[in-house]
């Protein structure tokens, strides 16, 4: 009998873990994650996302088996919304005795047969505006399940291809794979690339790929949405957190300086004499500490600290409700703990309202997350407002908590060129992300800016502070840049107005046994370890974009 895996990813919280209700004979199960799950089932492998989007993450490690997977001979993908009910070893038998991939039949459904890709992206655009026009507070994603602007290009593709109409529509909830047989790794490798330049919504790119391929494959008999073997569960319990709001880093909670007062924050604060959250944590993680502040307790103070000691947990009630003075350890203590999974969730379709750099709403929670890091538990990103991260004021004193990123940049002020002209690369990437102070700014200028400024007669140049690299530079042409224009235009991102390049295109070149850069990968591991890029405006890359992998490899050298 085939080793076989059944397998699902689920990122972002967009569904829970369900556990089988039975276990065949020869099969393990696997899945890939960046959630605390647990389970006694499931082999539970947390990984780091690639992609900001959760269903991108969800999608590369649904065509990736072969890599991910290869000591199994035969795997079932199944979405976090399908459960596994009978012996799957059965649909093996059946479907994969004459080919070595099996799925369902989008025009088997009851609900919404389909046969066609064309038919399908033009239902997508139509139902879309339908949702749009119901409820214009939709995001695009939420409206349409994908960028139209992704959507319209790939099916003009397709058609100018000569793909056919009517060729057969996949649902591919449920997917039966020899995974690693040659014609099946062309096949998901190829499936990959359309979705990470396309649209992720895979029933418009695998019919194509299956095509282009001339690709044998078995439908799956019957309705994938009432499957007697892996039944549909339902919808994704995820709800979208707006652009609006962002992740909060470790780090920059931590440096949170928290509001001074009474009302029992002048228990957590040690009387004012702790400033920010580091400051509280490093504090209480002295047991001698606790044990003093716990004498000073009465029903007028302890509700923060008492909140802090018992972390996040279930149906805690409002404190206005119930009072201050019940808020006791013994009511804290009666309610059950949050698993990481649940924390995660909950924070994230509830943002807290924390200012720039400051705390003064949302005091509870953000006492309970202290309490995790007093006892060693890893920190659950928050979600607050982007613009009060680094750029409102607080009102009532005027002052600027986190200053602007790119305060931290020597020489800006020096540099004549339009901003939009240019972009900046090398230690000016280090001092954007607060690891150490630049010497100079390297910038890579438009071939526009080249001219005006040179008539195209001097390469590199320095002004002052400032490095202009050469033109088209071939340390530059990485990841598919064709030279400096495209390197501004395709390759940068914003912050605060200034263009910088994608670190990248500096982690890809920097040495790993040099003095200085050893100092300066120290840090950059750090940015990494605090979750800083997880947090506004970092959150604006990928981890491709910020090149991680060549952080991984440099802290496995280690």
């Amino acid at each position: 009998m085939a080793k076989t895996v059944v397998y699902t990813a689920i990122f972002g919280g967009v569904d829970d873990l369900l556990d089988p209700k039975y276990i065949p004979d020869n099969c393990d199960f696997v899945c890939f994650t960046d959630s605390d799950f647990e389970s006694d089932v499931w082999d539970v492998r947390k990984v780091v996302p690639y992609f900001e989007q959760p269903v991108r993450n969800s999608r590369y490690y649904k065509t990736k088996p072969h890599i991910y997977l290869s000591e199994y001979e035969v795997s079932i993908w199944i979405d976090g919304t399908f459960i596994v009910e009978k012996d799957i070893n059965h649909l093996i038998d059946q479907y994969l005795s004459d080919a070595n991939m099996a799925c369902f039949n989008h025009n088997k459904t009851a609900l919404d047969p389909h046969n066609c890709i064309y038919y399908a992206a033009n239902y997508i655009f139509k139902l879309g505006d339908i949702n749009s026009k119901k409820d214009p507070s939709k995001t695009v994603m939420q409206a349409y399940k994908d960028d139209p602007k992704l959507i319209a290009p790939q099916i003009e593709k397709y058609r100018s291809e000569g793909y056919p109409e009517d060729n057969g529509l996949v649902i591919s909830g449920v997917l039966l794979r020899r995974h690693n047989e040659a014609d099946v790794i062309k096949v998901m490798e190829d499936w990959w690339t359309e979705i990470h330049y396309h649209s992720h919504i895979c029933q418009l790119s695998l019919p194509y790929v299956f095509w282009k391929n001339k690709f044998k494959f078995n439908w799956i008999d019957g309705d994938i949405r009432n499957h007697s073997y892996i039944p549909h569960q339902g919808k994704h319990t995820f709800k979208t957190v707006s652009k609006k709001f962002g992740l909060v880093s470790e780090g920059y909670f931590l440096d949170m300086e928290l509001q001074k007062g009474g009302g029992g924050k002048e228990i957590v604060t040690n009387d004012h004499k702790l400033n920010t959250v580091r400051d509280v944590v490093e504090f209480y993680k002295n047991p001698d500490n606790i044990a003093i502040q716990k004498g000073k307790l009465t029903p007028k103070n302890w509700q923060y600290f008492n909140c802090m000691l018992a972390e996040f947990r279930h149906d805690v009630d409002d404190h206005h409700n119930i009072g201050w003075a019940n808020m006791t350890e013994e009511y804290y203590n009666s309610k059950q703990l949050m698993t990481d999974a649940e924390i995660k969730r909950e924070l994230m379709l509830n943002p807290v309202e924390f200012g720039n750099g400051y705390i003064r709403h949302s005091y509870h929670r953000a006492c309970a997350m202290i309490g995790r890091l007093i006892n060693g538990k890893p920190y659950i990103p928050f979600y607050m407002d982007n613009q009060l991260m680094y750029n409102n004021i607080r009102k009532d004193d005027g002052k600027h908590r986190s200053n602007k990123l790119i305060s931290n940049l020597r020489g800006l002020s020096n540099i004549s060129i339009p901003s939009g002209e240019y972009t900046i690369t090398q230690s000016g990437i280090l001092a954007l992300m607060g690891i150490r102070t630049n010497d100079d700014v390297d910038i890579i200028i438009s071939s526009n800016a080249r001219y005006q400024l040179f008539n195209n007669t001097r390469d590199f140049i320095r002004q002052g502070t400032t490095e202009i690299f050469d033109a088209n530079k071939s340390k530059f042409k990485l990841f598919g840049a064709a030279g400096d224009d495209d390197l501004i235009n395709n390759f940068s991102f914003q912050i605060d107005g200034y263009n910088f390049l994608e670190p990248r295109f500096y982690f890809s070149r920097k040495r790993q046994d040099r003095e200085k850069d050893k100092l300066d990968w120290e840090g950059i591991c750090k940015f990494f370890k605090l979750g800083m890029h997880e947090g506004y405006p970092y959150n604006k890359l990928t981890l491709e974009q910020w090149g991680y992998k060549y952080v991984v490899d440099y802290m496995s050298s280690k």
